[in-house]
């Protein structure tokens, strides 16, 4: 059965590319919509009777890079790559894509979401993709190194994600069960490993790690101490991406009108520039505040 449902993927994603789409002529002689099973054969390197022993729905196993160069001829997305790999035979092989998965489309929607924060996560929780009040709700997202983009670990080494999220106040215990669920989804991904091991060094990490407790709070409120407006009250909305379901739109909602209005406010001075003189306004001791303010 899955033999033959390979081949009938195989055809139908055959039949839809275009010649003129992988550089060959149209010709006037085609008797059947897209390409030719002889050329599909030519763009992958492989031969001809082997892809047509494929379609047929033999008892054949192609190799992980048979697969993949079948993948480029026929200009397969990053979702039907996972579904040929999975009738392939291999189940483990299709590997995160990264933040080259966020699409135009995604990073669009991220900013028509303003001034609502949002951000776009991979199972590991590594932030691909935030708009601009989510930048600013914690630490500055865009002054981290990409290693250092991750929920967890921000969780466990950061002291601003500690005062703004209340890290101490189980904020670290939900992220954490929020982690072991993922990792139960996609075990075998070996980007697992080291993200854990740099975790495992924080020894509250590990206890909490070590208690096996799995969940994801869904509408719970949370309560945020943002370092430019004050505290926010929000709750969480997640989406999964159409584009790629390895993907996950997170989306901060306010629960009252005072936080609507200080996230307005926040979005407001990134927009005219002044959330970076605020910045440097905060890190300055309160006396020199002071003088800077009766001097202006």
């Amino acid at each position: 059965m899955r033999t033959e449902e390979l081949g009938r993927f195989l055809r139908s994603r055959r039949n839809r590319v275009r010649p003129c789409e992988v550089g060959l002529a149209a010709g006037t002689r085609r008797r059947v919509p897209g390409l030719r099973r002889e050329e599909v054969a030519v763009l992958a390197n492989i031969g001809t009777s082997w892809y047509t022993w494929l379609e047929q729905g033999r008892e054949v196993h192609p190799s992980e890079s048979v697969l993949e160069s079948i993948a480029e001829a026929l200009l397969l997305d990053w979702e039907e790559r996972a579904h040929l790999f999975l009738l392939g035979g291999y189940p483990d092989r299709v590997a995160n894509p990264g933040d080259s998965a966020v699409g135009e489309q995604m990073r669009t929607l991220l900013d028509e979401l303003l001034p609502l924060p949002a951000m776009v996560t991979d199972p590991r929780y590594t932030i691909l993709a935030f708009n601009s009040v989510e930048r600013y709700l914690a630490s500055d997202l865009e002054a981290l190194a990409p290693a250092d983009r991750n929920c967890a670990i921000q969780s466990f080494e950061s002291p601003e994600w500690a005062r703004t999220f209340h890290s101490d106040d189980g904020h670290r215990a939900q992220v954490v069960a929020k982690l072991r669920a993922s990792y139960a989804e996609s075990i075998d991904d070996p980007e697992w490993s080291p993200l854990l091991s740099r975790l495992r060094r924080n020894p509250e990490f590990c206890r909490l790690w070590d208690s096996g407790t799995v969940g994801r709070s869904v509408g719970r409120v949370k309560t945020i101490e943002n370092p430019y407006v004050g505290t926010l009250k929000l709750t969480m909305t997640t989406l999964i991406a159409q584009e790629n379901q390895r993907l996950t739109l997170s989306v901060y909602q306010p629960v009252d009108t005072v936080t609507r209005s200080r996230l307005e406010t926040l979005h407001g001075w990134i927009n005219d520039g002044s959330i970076e003189r605020r910045r440097e306004d905060r890190a300055q001791p309160s006396a020199e505040r002071h003088l800077r303010a009766v001097a202006d």
